[in-house]
């Protein structure tokens, strides 16, 4: 049965956040600190429009993201919890406001439903926008424009899902905030998942969003987002060597905390290259975000192999797409692969929804997403495994496929 501390509407909290964007702004204020920035919003799904009352409900939540201020209670919670951010990164927290009215440009055509979103200003200043704008662009779409759905029955589909995994001996976290329907429903899954009865091996490794590990003690979970190697790249002038400069970057900052590497921000044979011996040693695990996740797999034990690592010693972080089935089944081939493994689970626990007037039709989720679009006049691009993952300026990524493929860091 659903708790009843369950809240039925979004905190105005600085908590309400995933973990990592924590994390990349310290590393950002240390790095480049006065790189100048643009997000864009990217909606994938051609089917999903928007209308006039969900435009002007997100406008008003978007205003308002200027009245939230980290409290001191706030601040004790990440520096008890969160070691590796820094005394003087939580001072700038605690003066830190979001100016959306400077920051935040957002308008919406009527006639065709586009929703159009932008975000400029000091990378330093408004790397934290991503999370909340998605979490309200999806809510405000669900809560004006795709109605016909309920809360009923996810409490007890959350339970399902986590007694699956943790009998199946996965280890997991929940990955859902910015996809999530609304708050509610990502405190129900926390709720949910807290109530798991099952003896297994596996277990709930915690949460992305601050606010609900804080709610539920449980660890926040996070590392580290496309943004910081497409950033860097740009700023530094190349993609032959951008993940080798984002990772050495990276643990510069956290001394070999958060130490799960990203693998496809320009495509995993460009990382592999880049992940030499010194930096895998350095590093506890790698993340699948696109691709043949199996595929996947076997290349990062021969990669670990090649480079007289042994691969039971790494991990394997999953985090595409997942779903129960879908994990339970990674978890199977890594260890047939003899490496370790844990999931990030995020849409299908935060936005698995049918259509209430006909249960057995889908309330499909909103398939959306802000990137870095530049950095001080720099077009900065993603070259996922998968070719409708890519972002970007057309012009550039053409331009880094180039210099990819020239280096022989590319797949034809």
């Amino acid at each position: 049965m659903e708790s009843t501390d369950i809240e039925q509407n979004a905190p105005d909290s600085i908590l309400d956040q995933d973990l990592y964007k924590f994390c990349m702004q310290q590393a950002v204020l240390e790095h480049y600190p006065d790189v100048h920035v643009e997000y864009g919003f990217v909606n994938r799904d051609t089917t999903c429009r928007f209308n006039t009352e969900s435009f002007d409900w997100l406008r008003l939540r978007i205003e308002a993201m200027a009245d939230i201020a980290a409290t001191e209670a706030d601040i004790d919670y990440l520096r008890t919890t969160c070691p590796y951010l820094s005394e003087e990164y939580l001072q700038y927290l605690s003066a830190f406001r979001f100016s959306p009215s400077d920051e935040v440009s957002c308008s919406f055509d009527e006639t065709s439903g586009e929703l159009h979103l932008q975000v400029r200003g000091k990378w330093s200043q408004v790397i934290l926008y991503e999370i909340p704008l998605l979490s309200l662009i999806s809510e405000s779409y669900f809560k004006f424009v795709d109605t016909d759905w309920n809360y009923d029955g996810q409490f007890d589909k959350i339970v399902a899902k986590g007694n699956k995994l943790v009998e199946a001996g996965c280890n997991f976290a929940e990955f859902g905030t910015r996809r999530r329907r609304d708050f509610k429903t990502q405190d129900i899954v926390m709720a949910g998942l807290l109530s798991i009865t099952s003896c297994g091996p596996g277990k709930l490794t915690g949460t992305s969003n601050v606010y609900l590990a804080r709610k539920y003690a449980v660890p926040p979970i996070g590392t580290v987002g496309h943004e910081w190697t497409m950033a860097i790249a740009a700023i530094e002038g190349t993609y032959e060597n951008g993940n080798t400069l984002a990772l050495n970057k990276w643990y510069g900052t956290f001394k070999g905390s958060l130490g799960i590497a990203l693998t496809d921000t320009f495509g995993s044979k460009a990382f592999f290259a880049n992940f030499n011996r010194e930096l895998a040693t350095k590093y506890s695990g790698v993340r699948h975000d696109s691709g043949d996740p199996v595929e996947f797999t076997r290349a990062v034990c021969a990669h670990y192999s090649s480079l007289g690592i042994d691969p039971a010693s790494k991990v394997i972080v999953y985090s595409d797409g997942l779903n129960a089935e879908t994990a339970v089944a990674l978890k199977r081939h890594a260890d047939d692969c003899g490496i370790k493994c844990a999931f990030g689970i995020g849409t299908d626990f935060t936005n698995d929804f049918t259509h209430a007037s006909d249960p057995s039709t889908k309330s499909r989720a909103a398939n959306i997403v802000i990137k870095l679009f530049k950095c001080n006049d720099n077009f900065c691009v993603k070259l996922s495994d998968v070719a409708t993952k890519h972002t970007g300026n057309s012009e550039e990524l053409k331009h880094a496929q180039s210099r990819l493929l020239n280096a022989g860091l590319l797949s034809e």
